[in-house]
This record gives C-alpha cells, sequence and structure tokens, in this order.
C-alpha cells in the first residue's frame, strides 16, 4: 500500500455538560458518602429499586412473604415491603387539578422501601442486595434537614428584603399569581394561619405521620407544635396572603400553596419523606416544588425522582444549605434543579450560606415570616431564600403565560444583580446574582446557552502542544431576542493561549439555535501536561444591556483519542489499553453501542511465564500495572480503506522484569454496513532484545458491564472465535472480543471475583502469575454466569501462544472488539470483521495453501532499515538470508525454530551499500525469493 503524508484537521464535540471527561463508576459495590453517619439515614430502612425488565411476577416473589422466596438475604432479616408509589391515577387537590394516568417512564413504579433486622451494617445489607441481579439499585432511605437557623436577636429589620428585591416596584406590574401551583415540601404548614389560609389548596398530604417511626400517611399536614413550624416560614416566604390588612406580604401575593408534610410532627427539622413529597407534587399539579431542605446523601433514588418531576414540566428549587461550604448538598446539587443561596441585606453572602458552582441564584436569607398559632418571627436560612425565589417564579409565570418553567428559571437568573464586587472571595459562587422581581418582569433579556462544543486540531485528535486548536460553539438563545450577539473566551490558563478572543454570533431569536459559530482560535502552549483539564469562560453580550457567562473545560495534550465514525464508540491509548487510558477507566469512551456504555477495563498482557508478564492491567495491590510506557503518542493516520485509523506506540520499560517488547498498536474502524458494529484492534509486538522469545502469550483482558449491575454471562463461540457477554435478565445488547489472526492457538479464560477460587477471587486481585495462568490456559471454558441464578460481574482474557519471536522480529495479533442486539448480530458482525481483516492482510491466507508466506519488505526501497513480514502453518525450522545482485549471501537474518504463525523482521541496512538483493526464505523444503532495493 502506498503510504501518504496529510495534513489533517480532526473534530470532536462536546456535549453541554461544560467536560470532555467521562468517567465511568462500578455501581454494583454501595459505600456510603463521605461524613455520613446512622443520624443521616433511616435505620433499618432500604430504597430498592428493580431493574427494568424484572416480570412483575419476580418483584412479586421478591417483595411477599418477607422477600425470602426470591432474595434470599443472608444478612438480614426482612420484615416488611411497601412499595412507595402504589397510585397510578392522580390524587385530587382542588378544582385546579383533574385525574389523569401517570405515564412513568423514569421506573418509579419499580422503588419499593424494604425494613429490615440485623446485626450487619446496613452497607454490607445493600451491598447482599445489590448482589441480586433483579436489583436496580439499593440505598439508604436518607434523613434529610430543613435549612433553619434559629432567631437572631441583633437582626432589626422585618420586610426590607422585598425592597432589597425590588418586589414594590413589581408590584405595580402585577400582584395576581393565583393560576401558579407553589408545593412547599417540607414540615407541614399551618393551615388556619390567618395570612396562609385563602392561599392554601385542601387538602394537602402527610406523607410521614406523628413519627417517624410509624410513617402512617394522611390528608392532614397541619403543623402540631411551634417547635415544628420551619414549613410554616417557608409558606409565608413563598406566598403569605398580600394586601389583606394583615401580617406580611409576598412576592407572589396570592400564588396557589399545595402542603406536602415531609417531617414528622415530633421533629420539624428533619425530613423523611422529601423526595416522596417531589413525586407527589409533581402529580398534583404543582408548577413550582419548594425544598427548603438537603443534605450530604445523594443517590439514584433521589436523581429519578427529580428527573420525573422535571418531565412533568416543574421548576425544583431548592435550599443551597447553610454550612457555609463550596461542598454540594442533595438534591441541590442534582442537575435540573435550581439552587439558591443567601446574602444578607448589604448583598454579601450569609455567613451560614453554601455557595460553589452549583448555586443557580442568591436571595436575602435573613427575613420576617409567618410562624405557628397566627404568629410572625425573624428567621435566617437558605431555607427562607429559596421560597422567595419560588414566590418570584410565580410572579413571573403569570406575567410571562408563554414561558416554560426552563424559559422561568432563566429570566430570574439572567436578571439577577451581579454580586461579585461586593463578593470577591466568592466570585461565580453565588450563582448568577441575587434575584430582582422588577428585572424580570420587565427586562426583555436573552439567554443563551451552548449545546455543543466542536474541536477542530492539526494533531489529528490528539490536541498535542504546540498545536493551535479551532474551537466552535453550538449556541442556543432561550429567551428574547438577541441582536448583534458577540462571543468571547477566556481562559485563565497560563499554559494556554487564545489567539482569538471574539466572534460576532449576529441576531438571536427565541429558542434559535446556531451551529459552528467560531472559531476561537486557542494555542497550547509546549511544556503543558499530559491530558490536562483546562477551564474556560465564554461571554455573551448584545446590544450593551446584556452579558453574562458559561464556564466550560477541555481536555488536551491527549494521550487518546476517540473513535465515533461507527454504531460503537471507543477509545485508542497511547499504552495498549482500549476504551480508557487511566486505569481508573478514565480518559476515554469505554465502548459503547447505542447509549448504552459497556465496557470498564480493557488492555493488553503478554508473558513467558509466571514472573514475567508485560501488562497495564489492575494488580493484587489496589492498582494497575504500568508496564508499557508510550513511545510515540497516539496519532490519527490517514486510510482510504477505513473511516477511522489511529497508531501508537509503547514498549515495556516500566516492567522491572521487562521483556524487551516495542509495540506497534493500531485500531481500524469503518462507517457501512455490515462493518458498522465493530473495531479492528492490531498489535505488532517486536522483540528487542538479544535473545530468542520462546513460548510468548498475548491476549486482552477485557471487563465487561454489559447488564451496568453485575448480572451477566460470558460464553465462547468455539466456530468464530469470539468471546462474548450478555445480561442474565434480557433486554441487554451483545458485546464482545472476536480473534482474528489466522495462525496461532485462540485462548479464552472467563473469570469473576464472585466464584471461588477464581485468579480475581483468590488474594485479593490479579497478580502477574494469575495473570499468566489467564494467558496460558487455553480454552479454560466455554462459559461462565449461564449456571448461576444471578449471572456474575464477568470478564475475560482472550488472545494467542505459544509464540517465539526471535532477535528484531515481530508478531502481529488482532482482535475485533463489538457489539450487536443479540447473539446472531454479532457473530454477522464476528464473520464480517474476519473478513475485512483478511482482506487488508490478504497474503496471510496464502498460508493455508502453500505452508508459508513471505511479504515484500517494507519500505521498500529502504534506506536505513526495513521490515520483512512471514508466516508459517506450524512448528519448524526458519531460515532467511539477504544476497547482493551476483548472490553472495551478505547477512544472516533468520535461522531458528519458529511457532506456527505470522512474523517479522526489522533488518538494519546502514552496513550495506545502495544497489538490489534479494532475500530468500526457506521453510519445510520449500523456498521463496523477493527483490529488496536499498537508496541512500
Amino acid at each position: 500500500m502506498k503510504r501518504f503524508l496529510l495534513l489533517v484537521f480532526f473534530f470532536s464535540s462536546l456535549a453541554a455538560s461544560g467536560s470532555d471527561d467521562p468517567q465511568s463508576v462500578n455501581p454494583r459495590v454501595f459505600k456510603l458518602p463521605k461524613g455520613l453517619s446512622a443520624k443521616d439515614y433511616l435505620p433499618n430502612t432500604l430504597i430498592v429499586k428493580f431493574r427494568k425488565g424484572v416480570s412483575t411476577g419476580d418483584i412479586r416473589s421478591a417483595t411477599s412473604s418477607f422477600g425470602l422466596n426470591s432474595l434470599k438475604l443472608k444478612s438480614a432479616v426482612i420484615q416488611q415491603v411497601n412499595q412507595v408509589f402504589k397510585d397510578a391515577l392522580l390524587s385530587k387537590s382542588g378544582q385546579l387539578l383533574s385525574t389523569l394516568k401517570t405515564t412513568d417512564s423514569i421506573g418509579l413504579d419499580r422503588v419499593y422501601e424494604f425494613n429490615f433486622n440485623s446485626d450487619k451494617t446496613i452497607v454490607e445489607v445493600i451491598n447482599e442486595v445489590l448482589a441480586n441481579g433483579m436489583v436496580e439499585y439499593a440505598e439508604p432511605s436518607y434523613i434529610y434537614h430543613t435549612a433553619f437557623i434559629p432567631n437572631d436577636p441583633f437582626y432589626t429589620g422585618y420586610q426590607s428584603f422585598l425592597k432589597q428585591i425590588k418586589a414594590e416596584q413589581s408590584w405595580d406590574l402585577i400582584r395576581n399569581s393565583s393560576n401558579t401551583v407553589i408545593a412547599i415540601v417540607d414540615s407541614g404548614s399551618d393551615m388556619d394561619h390567618i395570612d396562609l389560609k385563602a392561599n392554601i389548596l385542601l387538602p394537602g398530604k402527610d406523607l410521614v405521620g406523628a413519627s417517624f417511626s410509624t410513617l402512617l400517611e394522611d390528608d392532614d399536614p397541619d403543623v402540631k407544635s411551634d417547635s415544628t413550624d420551619h414549613g410554616v416560614r417557608v409558606s409565608g416566604m413563598a406566598s403569605a396572603v398580600s394586601n389583606n390588612g394583615i401580617g406580611i406580604a409576598s412576592v407572589a401575593s396570592n400564588a396557589k400553596l399545595l402542603i406536602v408534610k415531609a417531617g414528622a410532627d415530633n421533629n420539624g427539622s428533619t425530613i423523611y419523606r422529601g423526595y416522596e413529597g417531589i413525586k407527589y407534587a409533581a402529580d398534583n399539579g404543582a408548577h413550582i416544588i419548594n425544598c427548603s431542605w438537603g443534605g450530604p446523601g445523594g443517590g439514584s433514588y433521589g436523581q429519578d425522582v427529580v428527573n420525573y418531576a422535571l418531565s412533568k414540566g416543574c421548576l425544583i428549587i431548592v435550599a443551597a444549605g447553610n454550612s457555609n461550604t463550596s461542598v454540594p448538598e442533595y438534591p441541590a446539587n442534582y442537575p435540573g434543579i435550581m439552587s439558591v443561596a443567601a446574602v444578607d441585606m448589604n448583598d454579601r453572602k450569609s455567613s451560614f450560606s453554601n455557595y460553589g458552582s452549583h448555586v443557580s441564584i442568591a436571595a436575602p436569607g435573613e427575613v420576617f415570616t409567618t410562624t405557628n398559632g397566627n404568629k410572625y418571627d425573624v428567621a435566617r436560612g437558605t431555607s427562607l431564600a429559596a421560597p422567595m425565589v419560588a414566590s418570584a417564579a410565580a410572579l413571573v409565570r403569570s406575567r410571562f403565560p408563554l414561558f416554560d418553567m426552563v424559559q422561568v428559571k432563566e429570566q430570574l437568573m439572567v436578571t439577577s444583580d451581579n454580586l461579585d464586587a461586593a463578593n470577591p472571595a466568592f466570585s461565580g459562587s453565588l450563582g448568577k446574582g441575587r434575584l430582582n422581581v422588577f428585572r424580570a418582569l420587565t427586562e426583555a433579556v436573552p439567554a443563551i446557552r451552548y449545546q455543543n462544543i466542536t474541536i477542530l486540531d492539526k494533531g489529528k485528535g490528539s490536541r498535542p502542544s504546540g498545536d493551535t486548536l479551532r474551537i466552535f460553539l453550538d449556541l442556543k438563545n432561550i429567551l428574547s431576542p438577541a441582536t448583534g450577539v458577540i462571543a468571547k473566551l477566556s481562559s485563565a490558563n497560563p499554559n494556554i493561549q487564545i489567539i482569538d478572543q471574539e466572534v460576532l454570533i449576529g441576531n438571536m431569536a427565541t429558542m434559535q439555535l446556531k451551529t459552528m459559530m467560531g472559531p476561537f482560535r486557542v494555542y497550547i502552549k509546549p511544556g503543558i501536561s499530559e491530558n490536562a483539564l483546562v477551564d474556560f469562560i465564554v461571554s455573551y453580550s448584545s446590544g450593551g444591556s446584556y452579558a453574562e457567562n458559561e464556564k466550560f473545560q477541555i481536555r488536551v495534550a491527549l494521550d487518546y483519542l476517540n473513535i465515533e465514525v461507527n454504531q460503537v464508540s471507543t477509545t485508542i491509548s497511547s499504552n495498549g489499553r482500549i476504551g480508557y487510558s487511566d486505569p481508573d477507566s478514565r480518559n476515554g469512551l469505554g465502548f459503547i453501542y447505542k447509549g448504552d456504555p459497556l465496557l470498564f477495563e480493557a488492555s493488553l498482557m503478554i508473558g513467558t511465564s509466571a514472573v514475567n508478564v508485560s501488562n497495564n492491567t489492575r494488580n493484587d495491590k489496589g492498582g494497575a500495572d504500568e508496564h508499557f510506557i508510550k513511545k510515540k503518542i497516539v496519532y490519527k493516520d490517514p486510510d482510504p480503506l477505513a473511516a477511522f485509523l489511529s497508531r501508537s506506540e509503547f514498549d515495556d520499560s516500566g516492567n522491572p522484569a521487562r521483556l524487551n517488547l516495542y509495540v506497534r498498536h493500531s485500531i481500524r474502524a469503518f462507517s457501512a454496513a455490515p462493518d458498522d458494529k465493530y473495531v479492528l484492534a492490531e498489535y505488532e509486538i517486536e522483540n528487542t532484545g538479544k535473545t530468542v522469545l520462546n513460548d510468548i502469550y498475548a491476549g486482552l483482558f477485557t471487563d465487561w458491564d454489559v447488564d451496568p449491575y453485575g448480572t451477566d454471562i460470558t460464553k465462547y463461540d468455539v466456530i468464530n472465535r469470539l468471546g462474548y457477554v450478555y445480561g442474565k435478565y434480557g433486554n441487554t445488547p451483545y458485546a464482545g472480543v472476536k480473534l482474528l489472526s489466522p495462525i496461532g492457538q485462540p485462548l479464552y479464560y472467563p473469570m469473576s471475583a464472585q466464584v471461588l477460587g477464581d485468579p480475581l477471587q483468590t488474594g485479593n486481585g490479579f497478580s502477574v502469575a494469575e495473570k499468566y495462568q489467564t494467558l496460558s490456559s487455553g480454552i479454560k471454558a466455554t462459559s461462565l454466569g449461564e449456571n448461576s441464578s444471578n449471572g456474575y460481574d464477568v470478564m475475560f482474557v482472550s488472545g494467542y501462544g505459544p509464540y517465539t519471536i526471535p532477535v528484531n522480529g515481530s508478531v502481529k495479533v488482532a482482535f475485533a472488539l463489538l457489539a450487536g442486539d443479540n447473539l446472531t448480530d454479532i457473530q454477522a458482525s464476528a464473520i464480517s470483521a474476519q473478513k475485512k481483516y483478511e482482506e487488508q492482510n490478504n497474503s496471510m491466507a496464502e498460508i493455508l495453501e502453500d505452508g508459508f508466506v513471505l511479504e515484500q519488505n517494507y519500505p521498500n526501497p529502504a534506506a536505513d532499515q526495513s521490515t520483512i513480514e512471514f508466516g508459517i502453518d506450524k512448528a519448524g525450522l526458519v531460515s532467511l538470508l539477504l544476497y547482493n545482485s551476483i548472490g553472495q549471501p551478505v547477512k544472516e537474518l533468520l535461522n531458528g525454530s519458529l511457532q506456527k504463525g505470522s512474523y517479522g523482521v526489522n533488518v538494519e541496512l546502514t552496513d550495506l551499500d545502495p544497489g538490489i538483493y534479494f532475500y530468500k526464505m526457506l521453510f519445510d523444503g520449500k523456498e521463496k525469493t523477493l527483490k529488496m532495493i536499498i537508496s541512500k
């Protein structure tokens, strides 16, 4: 094949998350979040969600008779199981709502609460539950705490905060928000309070009752004592009746309040049923859901409920917390939430308020509000700042009836007053600014947000130091039309120089999307560290009245490249790994099919004995062996026959017991069917030592998570030489590794740390000796997990051996990593991959007919060095000699016994004169001669 050197631009895209640093986390091992103790969750209680696809009968079996029929817990005795969300129909809450069937795409109907007895820790019980393949997640029933701070006797103001946020001016424009429902998910409220009653929708809901120990639901969310009136204070901030000649006013004046009691009558500072309260509010007509509580415990359950409410068009407003920290609390840190910090009367961050990049907006947190028994008092906390924003959101919704709640949220944020001057130590950490209701009602302001980032570089996709990136933004204007929009890019990173800082975007209509706005040219200075994550700020301005910014991150000087040209996406690294360049499943895509991440780890292992294995696979010391050291960083190579070809080179100099290997790694991908569900990975392994390498094995260790909850089966298809994985309970893709090299005995060793005596189970890790065991055992078994009731968290080693690699010689081993919808699908891809690989290495197929094959050297003509490749169909003596043009032998290239396989010999030519030469191979009584030209 002719080789061409082309200058190409490579592009990649970032979604609007603001970072191109995807990570993979194994969800099957539960650990309590840092800082949590037993006071942060209900004792002897679990929240369990069954996975999609588990039959109703199986769930019934697991949740009846105390769950003993199918869960079979050894660490706990299940006493009671309750389905958390039982009703498929909406409840009625006044005339505003109708009874409609709920569509639940989140799967909340599969969530159950388990009460148990055990002498084990809750972590031990959860991890046993997670071992059951029917379970999607299991976690504690977290307790949250209201963000209330006791009265400050020195606080002398009453409602001056309303002037601070310009509420008085707003009332001249609109005072009616009665068409908007604000749900107060809290400790309850004073249902007969003279300044609240007219705005409260009846009935409300009590999800807890008198005590958390009984958890008896009823329709009486009324506060029973002054000590539990946190929700009363929050209610007054959200919608105390205004202009009635009594008590206090609120921003919203007459927005309707849906009271959802999530605390116990005997403990008003603790929230036991907050997420159930969010779900109830979303199902019962709430437009805005206020949550003035939080804590360090997050989890999948809370995110599920938040996603459910967001999908129903709700705006969830949450207090940021009162711990004076940037450590996020939950639910304030969930994506989609509007998190509210608190400021004092001078717009300085309140001493108690949390802060950070997750905060959306700030509001006064030192107020005067309603309390239990028709009373009023001073109160402090982000608990009061949040409902003030909720109240303003109700007024904005009434002012702009065509807005959806995402637009309401953006309108509040973009019209807030910047706080950086008053808070230099917290610049950018108090959201967009302090709430300004008048501006929110009067200003027609754009809200420009990037939706995608495209990066083009001359470094063939690696964004190397010394390169100049071209960055393009896809921008969307969520709010009012904007004229003459200008975007500016900046970064405080000293290793980055922004050459083109400003781009004219032009006019943008409401909800208009403009793609590929740019370029911003960004120079990466030499010396920047590999895989450096660079922070950028993009600032928008329009007509002199609109100015705001967003942050995003780009990783540069990459030692990996993402491959996204067909139906599977993966990553090639500079150290032999596939999927990720780091051992902790970072810096890469893994292996993705139809949006599902399927791979946790894939790494090369090469060994000759139980003490000599070069690899960068996980080890038995809590980390990974890092034996392969990059020599040529990964780069994209033009290939007219493939949609993507990338190469890298590394050696095993990181191994104290090195084998003296030099490896050339390549991955090809194709965009058209039937070759669009796999990638071809090839390793050329060269012996750079001074002795022949005998009995060498080479293989890939792959850890698959096709079912992300560790209930997989792996099998080996002998005919197609295909190791594959699929989920025990169905409804999962299939994925696997196909052996491609025509020469070499195949090996396949299935593993799971859940199997007694398994290499990963013994010794608490993966030792060098165990790695060699998996490489040298041939076809160890043809399946694992098939006969287990729940399958396993499976992985396997597949590869070839034994080989003999002569000095300066090399062998090639190749694999197809593939995915599909079912077994037939991946088998078809396996066949296509084999055919494609043979087309690109067509002369190797001649081995089966002639007994051996000798390739034309490359490059030819050659100068200082050239490579000769050959293959033999059985073990035997191989002789390879170089002759000059008159037939005199000038160099013995090889003379020794080799195993069946494909080989390469690197020939040093610096000591030879230019001219025509011939090289001859002798094997099994046959010979073949080819011409070599040396040109200097």
